[in-house]
């Protein structure tokens, strides 16, 4: 394992390989780009399983590094504001046009061989759905502009679950930010922004094709294959936690789902969109208890009002005895099954009606209450201490 802690502190937005000599690029969010060579050699194999290794400085940039890419001995780096080409190995560095922009916008080089050309070519993003054409010296040669072509209506993605639909009339304009730029086989460039995914052709100022995929959160080219990774669906996850939130609460679940957890589940939220699911979270929070100080609180408050035992099902046995009552003592027990808070409150009522014109009376006078190991439960029993006046009233 290779260790460098050049960017320590600092967020790596960019990773970039040289496989020709075995190093790594690395860009951070305050614009810090460094090299770390790998040693391959036998020696370093064996010496340890931590291998600090120099790391190079390689500049540092007025902005967030958004894209590294590498071709013969050319580094080529996509900040916030602009695009710079590097010549690592006589150490010299050009801008790559006048103008700034200000956003992510990504960048890559394009092999002569691909090109047509003796010389590779470098593609830059720009605003507006534009893409410029540079050089290796970092000249810019022309601007393509796709804003038009982006109208054609989009592809279907073809998967086993849904037919494909294809509408053949043409929309409207599409301005778009290309976050990255890939090359993908021998003539195409491929990007994606939160809408889809897109291909062109660049040198003919061709749209190969654009297909709607949303919440794409990377996507990586490897010769002519391209792999998506999509952005988890935090929504769908909140809302199963919203609709199972008795059965959360009340189980042992709070071992493995923790408050902090659900908070987490909160941030990646989109408030504009999940205004609703968000409360819906923060009462879910404010209901959840950690197991073990939920029994904590639990035996506290049990204990301050009579003695108790716990059954070996997990079930709190609470006994008060009191002077001049006329009920006889009795056993209780509780169903298993997770029950709602309504249902629990409608098996209350009925076995309050049932058991009056059935109970006996005592000298001695037992109640005897029962709870499950959740606060909802205690709270009911906590409402039948309240109701103990009431003759012959057993409950479970």
């Amino acid at each position: 394992i290779y260790v460098s802690s050049e960017h320590k502190g600092r967020k790596v937005t960019a990773l970039c390989w040289d496989t020709t000599i075995l190093r790594v690029f690395v860009g951070d969010h305050v614009g810090k780009v460094s090299a770390i060579k790998l040693n391959t050699s036998k020696q370093a194999k064996t010496a340890a399983a931590f291998v600090m290794f120099p790391v190079q400085t390689i500049t540092t940039v007025d902005s967030c590094i958004v894209q590294l890419d590498y071709l013969d001995g050319r580094l080529l780096i996509s900040s916030l504001t602009r695009s710079f080409l590097c010549d690592t190995e006589r150490e010299k560095f050009w801008k790559i046009g006048n103008k700034e922009r200000d956003g992510e916008y990504g960048a890559c080089f394009f092999p002569g061989k691909c090109s047509g050309s003796q010389q590779p070519l470098i593609y830059c993003a720009r605003p507006g759905s534009r893409i410029w054409e540079v050089n290796f010296d970092g000249e810019v040669l022309s601007t393509h502009q796709f804003k038009k072509l982006l109208s054609l209506p989009p592809l279907p993605v073809i998967t086993p679950r849904s037919e494909p639909q294809y509408d053949h009339m043409a929309g409207s304009t599409q301005s778009l930010s290309f976050p990255k730029l890939l090359r993908l086989s021998e003539h195409c460039v491929l990007t994606w922004t939160e809408k889809g995914i897109y291909v062109f052709i660049p040198q003919n100022v061709q749209v190969l094709l654009w297909s709607e995929v949303k919440d794409i959160q990377d996507v990586a080219v490897c010769k002519n294959d391209t792999s998506v990774l999509v952005v988890r669906l935090w929504d769908l996850a909140a809302c199963t936690c919203c609709l199972f939130q008795n059965s959360i609460i009340a189980s042992r679940a709070t071992k493995t789902l923790s408050v902090d957890k659900l908070e987490h589940l909160k941030s990646q939220l989109d408030f504009a969109i999940n205004s609703d699911l968000i409360s819906k979270l923060d009462e879910l929070i404010l209901k959840f208890e950690p197991l073990d100080s939920a029994c904590s609180s639990r035996r506290s408050s049990v204990s301050s009002h009579e003695s108790f035992s716990i059954l070996n099902s997990g079930i709190y046995r609470i006994i008060s005895s009191r002077r001049g009552s006329q009920s006889e003592e009795d056993s209780c027990s509780l169903h298993s099954q997770t029950f709602s808070e309504d249902e629990r409150l409608k098996e209350f009522s009925s076995h309050q009606d049932e058991a009056r014109p059935d109970q006996g009376c005592s000298p001695h006078g037992n109640w005897i209450g029962c709870c499950w190991q959740c606060p909802t439960m205690l709270q009911q029993a906590q409402a039948l201490w309240m109701m103990k006046d009431t003759p012959g009233l057993i409950h479970t």
